[in-house]
């Protein structure tokens, strides 16, 4: 007779085979063998690898996807047909409304391209992410001490790393928010120039004199962007107070009129020239400002053939430009000169009363009897050196006196 099977002994086996959650190629494994290591074996060599194979296949599908559509998005935005989620890199807001197109182009191409690879990079950690964790609690570890680690772990790099931190949301907020990029030329504090770099924690400068700069976005507490959307040149020519102001303007109008008219440079001026008139007033003239908007970058070249014309028209006209005039001060000390001069013209010092007053610190100066015209006889002359030699400064001729100086 055939043994009696029960579905409480077919259970009972599967559990001590497969263990209480029995995965499908452990039963299956044990419903062909019936045999208790078979069915073992497979859920070791089998059963978790295999989970393992499908949990990365699943998060390398789910990545690539997430790539295809940041692609497609970025490859709108640096078209200037933007949508979804990165609606706010449109065309105008990456570059502006006016400008050279190539320029612009490449300039919407590499924000688009920046923002992409950034978003890519985030994509890529978090999905791994979890498809590491998912794998550690298919080979049976424990996770929640795990998850406490890292979060212990992520609070003291936090606490350690936080200008690091700084440095990555600052550039994070700067590339979203499209602030400046490669190419534009920025104002950051201490120093201007070029940039040649951008990253999330450092953006590279490069001034006028040719020197890199590297300067940590963290640092960065404010930007001037002089190349976003447009630019204005504006110029400042001196005047004299001789030079009539309706004159001085009517040449100033007609100079930047012929600059914007001219077919070379009509392509960088974006409306036309102002002369917004008398900027200051000084003791030594006056200023008369011109502006002129510009496309990006373009603001220099134009001052500067704004200055060549403007310069030669007044020439033309007969106006000179004012002359900045400096006073100077020279301050002589004298006080050396005084007592020489005074010898000079007194053939002595002058005396200097001295009394009771004077501060015990103080000398007063010697006393000087005038010289005497010229002394009678050789007896006169003994005579008055012997006084000299009795009472101190009450000689009376020019030996007495030499004496004492």
């Amino acid at each position: 007779m055939a043994p009696i099977v029960s579905i409480e002994g077919v259970a009972n086996a599967l559990r001590d085979a497969c263990g209480t959650d029995a995965s499908i190629t452990c039963r299956t494994v044990y419903n062909v063998t019936h045999s208790n290591y078979l069915a073992s074996g497979a859920e070791v060599f089998l059963g978790t690898p295999v989970k393992i194979v499908l949990i990365l296949l699943i998060a390398a599908v789910v990545r690539a996807l997430l790539h295809r559509f940041i692609r497609r998005a970025t490859g709108r935005a640096a078209s200037g047909r933007s949508g979804g989620p990165l609606r706010g890199l449109r065309s105008n807001t990456l570059l502006g409304a006016f400008g050279d197109p190539t320029v612009l182009l490449e300039r919407r191409r590499q924000r688009a391209g920046t923002v992409g690879s950034l978003l890519r990079s985030v994509t890529s950690i978090i999905i791994f992410g979890l498809a590491f964790l998912t794998i550690l609690g298919e080979i049976g570890l424990n996770l929640a001490p795990i998850v406490a680690s890292a979060g212990v772990l992520g609070i003291a790099v936090g606490f350690g790393a936080q200008n690091l931190v700084r440095d990555f949301l600052s550039g994070t907020f700067m590339l979203l928010e499209d602030q400046y990029g490669v190419g534009d030329v920025i104002d950051v504090g201490p120093v201007s120039g070029t940039v040649e770099a951008v990253s999330l924690r450092m953006t590279r400068l490069r001034d006028v004199e040719g020197t890199v700069w590297y300067v940590r976005n963290g640092e960065i507490t404010r930007v001037g962007n002089k190349s976003q959307q447009w630019a204005r040149a504006v110029l400042d020519v001196p005047l004299d107070y001789d030079t009539e102001v309706a004159a001085a303007k009517r040449i100033l109008v007609t100079t930047a009129d012929e600059l914007w008219k001219d077919d070379k440079w009509a392509s960088l001026i974006l409306s036309e020239p102002e002369v917004w008139g008398m900027e200051t007033m000084t003791a030594d003239g006056y200023t008369l400002r011109i502006a002129i908007k510009t496309q990006p970058l373009k603001q220099w070249d134009v001052a500067r053939e704004l200055r060549e014309r403007v310069r030669s028209s007044l020439s033309t006209a007969g106006i000179d430009l004012g002359t900045v005039q400096r006073s100077e001060v020279v301050m002589v000390d004298d006080d050396d000169d005084r007592p020489a001069e005074a010898e000079d013209e007194t053939g002595g010092v002058p005396s200097q009363p001295g009394g009771a007053g004077q501060g015990a610190g103080e000398q007063s100066a010697p006393r000087l009897d005038p010289p005497a015209s010229a002394p009678s006889s050789a007896g006169a002359a003994s005579a008055g050196a012997s006084s000299a030699g009795a009472s101190a400064g009450s000689g009376g001729g020019p030996g007495g006196g030499a004496g004492s100086r």
